[in-house]
């Protein structure tokens, strides 16, 4: 009997030191660490993980990108200035280098000359738009050529890779939100927590035609960028006197971000799951009748 005590005792004691280093891993404090708000891991009465697809050409999110005011055009200017960490994807694990998100925003080659085939390029026919650099257009004044300072033709790489065009700002119009749906049971409501924001190429500006990924940034990095710099404004055309933080105005929900994808064992959008762009849209509105009424329902017996 004393040696099933003490192995008992001994199996306890591993499972309670397994137990506890699984919860220093995730966070000493048992709270999220990438969370603004973070809400203690014993208050948490259920969480469900959500994507959501923001097209900042919408007019309910043009706020966020105004004129010389691009939410997009904040986010290159301070990974450049280097008080912005990029990351590969919005898991958030793998960092990239400043040069490395530069190279993301690289416009294709295939929009630049290099867009010829090797066959059109033997013949020559790259060669048209340097040769006219100098030539009178019709309109009777010479286009200007590169000069001393090595300014490159526009629509052409400068020689010998020396350089590179990059995407404006107002080009980077689609930003993935990646945020968890939790409810808080001691304050007995359902909150939007997000964790991180993905700026992306979107199809039609990309030769692949598909969505390309520039970076994924900390939603809590971007937190305290916004309220640090009172030029990020989420504008209010219809109350100037009223213009609002980006950060007050995510914490408000003023954007519209259609949900894609919801946290599933085999990690599918909602349009592979469920078949079609069509079935996809239906039960994404779907989706969040299903959150509201969870959140209005939870109490009621």
């Amino acid at each position: 009997m004393k040696n099933f005590v003490k192995y008992a005792g001994a199996a306890f004691v591993t499972l309670a030191t397994c137990t506890l280093v699984s919860a220093q891993e995730r966070d000493n404090s048992g709270k999220n660490p990438d969370s603004v708000r973070p809400i203690d891991d014993s208050n948490v009465m259920w969480k469900q993980r959500l994507w959501r697809r923001m097209d900042l050409n919408e007019k309910q999110n043009q706020p966020f990108f105004s004129k010389n005011n691009e939410i997009t055009k904040y986010l290159i200017e301070w990974v450049q200035s280097g008080v912005l960490q990029p990351y590969k994807n919005d898991s958030l694990k793998t960092k990239i280098s400043k040069e490395e998100f530069m190279r993301n925003l690289e416009i294709d080659d295939a929009f630049g000359d290099n867009a010829l085939s090797d066959e059109e390029k033997a013949a020559g026919f790259g060669n048209e738009t340097a040769a006219a650099a100098g030539s009178d257009d019709g309109w009777g004044d010479p286009k200007p050529k590169a000069g001393a300072e090595g300014k490159a033709v526009a629509g052409t790489k400068p020689a010998g890779g020396a350089g590179a065009f990059y995407r404006l700002p107002r080009e980077l119009t689609i930003i993935e939100i990646k945020e968890d749906a939790i409810f808080d049971k001691q304050r007995s409501r359902l909150y939007f927590d997000i964790q991180a924001i993905t700026m992306i190429v979107p199809a039609n500006k990309s030769v692949a035609g598909f969505d390309k990924v520039i970076a994924s940034f900390k939603y809590k990095d971007l937190d305290k960028l916004f309220r640090s710099n009172p030029n990020c404004i989420w504008y209010n055309a219809q109350n100037e006197a009223q213009h609002k933080n980006m950060a007050d105005a995510f914490d408000l929900r003023l954007f519209h971000a259609r949900l894609i994808k919801k946290g599933n064992a085999e990690d599918k959008d909602l349009q592979e799951m469920y078949g079609g762009d069509k079935k996809g849209l239906m039960m994404s509105q779907q989706l969040e009748y299903k959150l509201m009424e969870m959140e209005h329902n939870l109490w009621e017996y």
